[in-house]
């Protein structure tokens, strides 16, 4: 008679246990494991998802502040700013402060004045431009509803994301391009806010991009200013909503990120 140790027995089973998830996890959706990471909140109006989302909870505190929350919870795109977008205007407002100017008191967030808060409606754009708008439809220039603010939103394709296995000559090492694990690069959404009276172009595509910016210097009043997403094609019950993340330039750069309603200038970061 021929024995099998438990063991081994053992061993056969789980692997039997182990085979049959993965076919059956193949043959559902060709993925392994983990969970979908939807974007999509058709239960919540813009406002409740900024209200209830911790990088979005102030910003949405200040639109209600101004008055805007049936102008986000209409047929809109939100192209606008973080938390961490209001911290550093509130750190540059404290700029007389930290330098002990006389009669220099301790701005805080409350102290925002409902005219300044007005402002918000810069970041409020008519329809709802996602990522699969903008592929269809191609590259947009927008203006807020307000009219204050001009922007031009563009996708574009990703060969490897900026700070990742950089080899010490400014160029990202090899095994981090996606075309090396990913079936295709990933879309990532660019917005460029006009900020002057005409627009940077690049010379080779005459479209607005973060490379024109430094022909007029990176804090220049008339500078357009461009950005990535932090966070990028929210889907909420009335529309979409980006969130900039910082300026296309190095992660160490801090001054490089976006402050609330472009306020200040590099020298009030320190």
């Amino acid at each position: 008679m021929h024995l099998v140790k438990k063991e081994d027995a053992m061993k056969k089973t789980l692997l039997l246990i182990f085979a049959a998830v993965l076919l059956a996890s193949c043959s559902k959706d060709d993925s392994i494991g983990g969970t979908v990471n939807s974007n999509t909140f058709p239960d919540l109006t813009t406002y409740e998802w900024m209200l209830q989302t911790d990088e979005t909870a102030v910003v949405a505190w200040l639109f209600d502040k101004a008055g805007l929350v049936d102008k986000i919870n209409g047929d809109v795109t939100i192209v606008g700013p973080s938390k961490w977008a209001v911290m550093r205007y509130v750190y540059r407002r404290n700029k007389p402060f930290r330098d002990g100017v006389a009669g220099a008191t301790e701005f805080k967030i409350e102290d925002i004045e409902d005219s300044e808060a007005a402002k918000m409606g810069m970041y409020i754009f008519p329809g709802k431009w996602d990522i699969a708008a903008l592929e269809e439809q191609g590259p947009q220039y927008l203006t807020s509803l307000d009219g204050s603010q001009e922007l031009y939103l563009y996708l574009e394709k990703a060969s490897a994301d900026p700070g990742a296995a950089w080899n010490g000559e400014g160029n990202p090492g090899a095994g981090y391009q996606y075309g090396n694990f990913m079936m295709s690069n990933p879309r990532i959404v660019y917005a460029v806010f006009k900020r002057g009276s005409t627009w940077e172009v690049d010379d080779k595509t005459g479209q607005p991009s973060y490379l024109a910016r430094y022909t007029l210097g990176l804090q220049g009043s008339e500078t357009d200013q461009a950005y990535r997403m932090y966070l990028s094609d929210v889907h909420t019950a009335n529309g979409v909503v980006h969130i900039v993340m910082m300026g296309n330039t190095a992660y160490t750069e801090r001054y490089q990120y976006h402050t609330l309603f472009f306020y200040g200038t590099r020298s009030d970061d320190y």
